[in-house]
C-alpha cells in the first residue's frame, strides 16, 4: 500500500464514483478500480459497496478514509513545512464575511508591505464553511466569529468583541428610537443567512425571549442588507463596522434595543496538529495587530 492508493481512495469518496475520480486524477477507471481492489485486499474487509451503478461507502470506508485524510494532510503539510524553510514561505488563511468585508483590505495591505516574501492566499466564507476548511486542512488557521462549539482538536485564542447595531431608514419607524427585542422580533428582519457568526449572534440574543428569528431577507453579503435597510424594507442587525459608514452619511440610524446587547466575538482557530512555521507566526501577529475594535 502507497499513498497513492490512499489518494485514490480519497478521491472516489470525495466524488462517490469511479469515473469522476478516475477523470480527476488523470487515470483509467480499470486503474482507479485496481487500486481499490488493491485496498481492500490489503485491509481484508469491503471499502465500498456497488449497486445501482452507484458507489456508497462502507463503516470501514468511512474509517479508512478518517486515516487517509489525516496521514495524507500531513503528508502534504510536511512537504509544504519543509519547501517553506528556504527564504521563501506559504500561508493560507480563512475568515468569516463579517471579518472578510471589514478587515480583511487592512490585513492585505500590511502583510505586502511587511512581509512580502510571504506568499498568502485568503479564503472568505461563512463561519460553518470556514471552519469545516480547518478540519480538513484546507487552510492553516482562521478567523471566526461566535464558536457555539469547540471541537477538541482545534486550538482557539479570543482576538476581540465587537458590538452590533439594530438599523433602518431614517423614516423608518418615525419619532421613535428604541423598541423592545420582542417588539422588534415583529418587524420585517434582515439578517445573515444560517451557519454564519452573526446570524448565530442574533439568534441566541432573541432565544432570550422566546422568539425565533424569521427574516424577510437572508443574504451572505452585508452590503444588500444595508441596501434593503436603507430602502426601508425593515431593520438589520449587523456588526457596527460594517454600518458605521451608511450611519455616518445618514443613509441609515441605529434604534436603541432594550435588552441584552447583540455583540459577537472573534478567535483565531487551528488545528491542534497543525505546524505553524515562522512565517505563518509572523502572518497572524499582523492579523492581530490588525484585530482591534
Amino acid at each position: 500500500m502507497t499513498l497513492r492508493h490512499l489518494e485514490i481512495f480519497r478521491a472516489v469518496c470525495a466524488r462517490e464514483s469511479i469515473t469522476l475520480a478516475a477523470e480527476h486524477l488523470n487515470m483509467t477507471q480499470p486503474a482507479v478500480s485496481l487500486a481499490v481492489k488493491e485496498l481492500e485486499a490489503f485491509y481484508g474487509v469491503q471499502l465500498l459497496e456497488r449497486m445501482n451503478r452507484r458507489i456508497y461507502i462502507t463503516d470501514a470506508g468511512r474509517s479508512l478514509l478518517q486515516y487517509a485524510d489525516a496521514v495524507l494532510s500531513q503528508f502534504e503539510e510536511s512537504v509544504r513545512v519543509l519547501r517553506d524553510s528556504g527564504t521563501h514561505s506559504h500561508c493560507s488563511f480563512g475568515m468569516t464575511v463579517t471579518i472578510g468585508e471589514s478587515r480583511l483590505p487592512s490585513i492585505l495591505s500590511r502583510l505586502a508591505r511587511e512581509l512580502p516574501q510571504i506568499s498568502v492566499q485568503a479564503f472568505v466564507q461563512n463561519s460553518r464553511r470556514t471552519e469545516q476548511m480547518i478540519q480538513r486542512n484546507e487552510i492553516d488557521f482562521a478567523l471566526v466569529n461566535n464558536i457555539t462549539a469547540v471541537s477538541p482538536s482545534h486550538v482557539v485564542d479570543f482576538l476581540g468583541q465587537e458590538e452590533m447595531a439594530a438599523v433602518c431608514a431614517p423614516a423608518y419607524l418615525a419619532g421613535q428610537d428604541s423598541l423592545s427585542l420582542e417588539a422588534l422580533a415583529q418587524h420585517p428582519l434582515l439578517l445573515r443567512e444560517p451557519g454564519s457568526g452573526t446570524r448565530n449572534s442574533v439568534d441566541a440574543i432573541l432565544q432570550t425571549v422566546g422568539r425565533k428569528a424569521a427574516p424577510l431577507v437572508e443574504s451572505i453579503s452585508t452590503a444588500s442588507l444595508v441596501s434593503c435597510a436603507a430602502s426601508g424594507q425593515g431593520i438589520a442587525i449587523l456588526p457596527r463596522s460594517q454600518v458605521r459608514q451608511a450611519l455616518a452619511e445618514g443613509r441609515l440610524r441605529e434604534l436603541e434595543v432594550d435588552g441584552p446587547t447583540f455583540s459577537q466575538q472573534y478567535f483565531l482557530v487551528y488545528h491542534r496538529n497543525k505546524y505553524l512555521t515562522d512565517g505563518m507566526k509572523r502572518v497572524i501577529e499582523v492579523i492581530r495587530e490588525e484585530m482591534t475594535f
